[in-house]
């Protein structure tokens, strides 16, 4: 045994002095080479950021707007807010939303009197007939259902419609969506009072049951699936105008949404005996729902990765971003890698853009204060990213509850929508108007966090766009199923032209 242990010990030995040799050898070696190619990257890098020139849209100023529209328009907006239009999954009663659509008559009667009027599911379709139609329809849509507002925290009440010394109007459903469909309602209005006739259909849907992901926009989308409807173009909710969309980006950007996650939810359960609260056992159910949800917190199960559209939202966001940030948004092919891991502490927002996501959001234990739950629970809900959509996400997922002793079942999914090409006509469409309506402002694609009913139109429509062309600040922007929801009159009366123009154009086949 002494010898082997002599004979062992000596061919260590001569294993770390060759591992030595070699280091003595390479690091210098790798040194000398890695050093200038390195050096040679950042410069390259350096001259890449210090050549790009700020765009117009980073002093692009807000086109000034008629106070006689604005006023006409933000009445038109009071009424539709003062409607109180909140949807539930737990209330079938649609009366209130039928009230509505009888309000839009009254003020819209230039469109309800030339258009087609429809209800499928509860929801309101309105069609203008081309008499001569070239080419696909085009279709407008945004839902006329809200969340729920409680008054507490509000300056004025949710449902006042107020409009304050400044020319907001107040109240739930202003930014999502009441305005958009006043202003693509009061766009055709206008039209028809031109004499305008268009050379294709033109439609305009809204459904009642958006905030749930209802049964509303389905059933609008199968009402045109039986009538043999193929859209060229849609244009629903999803960004509009920001100013600074991402933090440390300069100026005044049209984000629209090309890209939609899918959405799903899920329940991890943990199970044991139960017992009395005054002799815990270890590992109990909740406990170990705690550390599975501190783990995936923490410890992502999944890959964040920059596709062509965040990547070509970087592209056109840098050049009116800070230093740093147009150093790296100049230079994926340098610092992808670090962007990954650095877009959280920047903006939440945009690295939702690159992988799928998992929150948590409800949790259920014992019944009893002094009892060890049999059963516990808690709930997340996912936003499914292309490049590691529902299957594999789920699986990462179950995996990840497995090791901590806890079950997984998923309780509803849809899976990502189709994306939409940037470089096509549709798109191409809306940037042209926006250089007409908004000069200077910046037109970006981007990829949709949140849910919008056109994740339903992709078997009648292959450019689904989401972009409302409203401008609305960061207050405003952050009070979406929040306090305080308002949107500025003054902002209504460019959006309604560009909804004009995009009518215009498509219609007489200037895309």
């Amino acid at each position: 045994m002494t010898w082997l242990m002599v004979a062992l010990g000596y061919v260590l030995t001569l294993i770390w002095s060759a591992l030595v040799l070699m280091a003595s050898v390479l690091i210098p070696v790798c040194l000398y080479v890695l050093l200038p190619a390195l050096l040679v990257c950042l410069v390259v890098a350096l001259i890449r950021t210090l050549r790009m020139k700020p765009t117009a849209a980073k002093t692009a100023q807000p086109p000034v707007s008629d106070p006689e529209r604005a006023k006409v328009y933000g009445e038109k907006l009071v009424e539709m807010v003062r409607m109180e239009t909140v949807s539930s999954r737990y209330d079938p009663d649609r009366t209130k939303f039928r009230a509505f659509q009888e309000q839009l008559k009254e003020l819209f009667p230039r469109v309800f009197g030339a258009c087609e009027v429809h209800h499928p599911g509860d929801g309101l379709v309105l069609v203008l007939k081309s008499e001569n139609p070239q080419g696909e329809p085009i279709l407008l849509m945004s839902h006329h259902d809200v969340v729920e507002a409680k008054p507490e925290g509000w300056d004025h009440a949710p449902f006042s419609g107020d409009i304050d010394e400044e020319g907001r109007v107040w109240g739930r459903g202003t930014v999502d969506t009441k305005g958009s469909l006043m202003c693509e309602l009061q766009a055709l209005e206008e039209l028809l009072e031109q004499g305008w006739k268009p050379e294709t259909d033109v439609y305009i849907t809204s459904s009642c049951t958006e905030e749930w992901s209802g049964p509303c926009a389905p059933a609008i989308v199968d009402w045109l699936k039986a009538r043999g409807v193929r859209l060229g173009m849609l244009l629903d909710e999803g960004g509009m105008i920001l100013e600074e969309p991402v933090g440390g980006v300069k100026g005044r950007y049209a984000m629209v949404g090309v890209l939609e996650k899918g959405y799903g939810d899920v329940r991890f359960i943990a199970r044991s005996r139960g017992g009395h609260a005054s002799a815990p056992k270890k590992n109990s159910p909740l406990p170990r729902l705690g550390a599975l949800m501190h783990d995936i917190d923490r410890h992502s199960p999944f890959k964040a990765q920059i596709t062509p559209t965040v990547k070509e939202m970087f592209t056109r966001l840098a050049p009116n971003s800070g230093f740093a940030l147009r150093l790296v948004f100049a230079n994926l092919w340098l610092f992808g890698p670090l962007l990954k891991r650095a877009m959280p502490m920047i903006s939440p927002a945009a690295a939702a853009m690159m992988q799928t996501t998992c929150a948590f959001t409800t949790a259920k234990g014992s019944e009893g204060l002094n009892v060890l739950p049999t059963q516990a629970s808690v709930t997340a809900n996912l936003r499914f990213i292309h490049h590691q959509a529902n299957e594999e996400s789920l699986a990462l997922l179950k995996a990840r509850a497995e090791k901590y002793d806890c079950e997984m079942e998923v309780i509803t999914q849809d899976h990502p929508c189709p994306i939409v090409d940037y470089t096509a006509k549709p798109f191409g469409l809306l940037e042209k108007v926006a250089s007409e309506i908004y000069p200077g402002y910046g037109v970006v694609p981007y990829v949709m966090t949140g849910g919008t009913d056109a994740k339903y139109y992709g078997d009648v429509c292959d450019h689904c766009l989401r972009f409302a062309p409203i401008e609305i600040n960061s207050q405003q922007y952050g009070s979406i199923h929040s306090v305080n929801e308002n949107l500025h009159a003054s902002a209504l009366v460019p959006a309604v032209d560009f909804y004009k123009r995009v009518l215009e154009c498509y219609c007489a086949g200037k895309l």
